[in-house]
């Protein structure tokens, strides 16, 4: 059975979608069947995945009612993909899909930048996952925080790590702030496999597959 990732936070503009597409590659890249469902109905992964540059399939995967036969329909869709990992790119707003995703997933990515607002969206999107936790009364999903779009040159940069790992949850090795990430996805396609970001992304699919148990 495919493990599910979910890539959740309810602060925009911290590189959920990023994070999602190139984590998917690296597992591609690795020999993994990797699946991307574009639940945000902004839809930037699957605009992203229209140039079919992309090495695994990504798709949008809308949830916007609560209705227990729509949410019953879309977790099955999820479960049924032909995959070993599905990454589904939750909205920021913490509506249908973005409750279903944290229900549904084995690995919650949180994704923060360095700023007050970004941790402070990490630490609201986390503090719904225990809620969640504790109403369901199991340990599951996980959840990894991701520091995303770092620039080390600035202090709070240096500081993100210590700042993140307040919130008493694993995070992952950081992925920097650079114009080779945008543009690699501005053109539909992942980061170079060669360059540093590619590492980056590299050393949080290892971080990824700790956390899931998964060895290669």
């Amino acid at each position: 059975m495919a493990k599910i990732i979910g890539l959740a936070q309810t602060k925009g503009g911290v590189g959920k979608t990023t994070i999602g597409l190139n984590l998917a590659a690296e597992l591609a890249r690795r020999g993994q069947r990797a699946v991307m469902l574009d639940a945000d109905p902004a839809a930037h992964a699957a605009s992203i995945a229209e140039d079919g540059r992309l090495a695994f399939p990504v798709s949008a995967h809308l949830l916007e009612s609560d209705d227990d036969k729509l949410v019953a329909g879309w977790v099955r869709e999820v479960r049924g993909q032909e995959a070993d990992f599905v990454l589904i790119d939750a909205p920021g707003a913490m509506g249908a899909a973005f409750g279903a995703t944290i229900a549904i997933a084995d690995l919650v990515l949180v994704p923060s930048g360095a700023t007050v607002m970004d941790v402070r969206g990490a630490a609201e999107t986390i503090g719904t996952i225990r809620r969640h936790r504790k109403v369901a009364k199991r340990d599951r999903p996980d959840i990894l925080i991701v520091p995303s779009r770092i620039d080390r040159r600035t202090g709070a940069g240096r500081d993100v790590i210590a700042t993140l790992a307040a919130l008493t949850e694993p995070v992952a090795p950081a992925i920097s702030y650079r114009a080779a990430v945008a543009d690699s996805l501005a053109s539909g396609e992942g980061v170079p496999p060669d360059s540093p970001s590619a590492a980056e992304f590299s050393a949080l699919a290892d971080a990824v597959l700790v956390r899931l148990g998964v060895s290669e």
